[in-house]
């Protein structure tokens, strides 16, 4: 332990870990996130719909929390024998879709997955579904509808590849949602 607590955590060469120190999404929740859940349900709960503020506020707890050396770290070593490079990181808040850092991570992470381990060496097509501004509203206030009409489009578009391949084909769907904005876009990737 005394080793570890030697390394200076100052002067980093280029090409490591620099503590970013505290983003200004960090602080924009740090000075209005209590004023924001004390108003959710009077203000916002009808138009955004009731959202769980238990588990919001657990996560952004989470999120104010990450990279910040008094809430853990890691040694990382470099397993070159002639090298040893050593510095610390702090532990990541692995919050998607709220902290930048870890939701880039997590993307890039599952697009790599993706491309090396679940989807075959096959051509591939993208679909891109935007939904009826009408019917928006519902599945803001419904999350259970997005299982419903990914099912829906899957089948279409199994049945639209089958049809023109002019025989049935095997195949899949990774599919994502869109709705970070009031335009909520389907997309989906097609394997055959």
């Amino acid at each position: 332990m005394a080793d570890q607590l030697a390394l200076s955590l100052d002067a980093t060469p280029p090409g490591t870990y620099r503590q970013r120190g505290v983003g200004s999404l960090q602080r924009l929740f740090r000075a209005h996130f209590a004023e924001l859940t004390a108003r959710y349900e009077t203000e916002f709960a009808k138009r955004l719909g009731k959202f769980r503020l238990e588990r919001i506020t657990k996560a952004v707890e989470r999120f104010m929390a990450c990279g910040d050396y008094r809430k853990g770290i890691a040694k990382i070593q470099c397993t070159n024998p002639r090298c040893k490079a050593e510095y610390f990181r702090p532990f990541s808040c692995s919050v998607f879709h709220l902290c930048p850092s870890c939701s880039q991570k997590r993307t890039l992470l599952l697009g790599e997955y993706m491309n090396e381990r679940l989807l075959l060496r096959l051509p591939h097509r993208q679909f891109v579904f935007t939904l009826p501004k009408v019917l928006r509203v519902f599945f803001r206030h419904d999350k259970r509808l997005h299982g419903e009409i990914s099912r829906l489009i899957f089948g279409l578009v199994r049945d639209f590849t089958a049809e023109a391949a002019g025989t049935p084909l095997r195949t899949a769907a990774v599919v994502v949602f869109q709705t970070q904005t009031t335009n909520y876009t389907r997309s989906q990737l097609v394997t055959r």
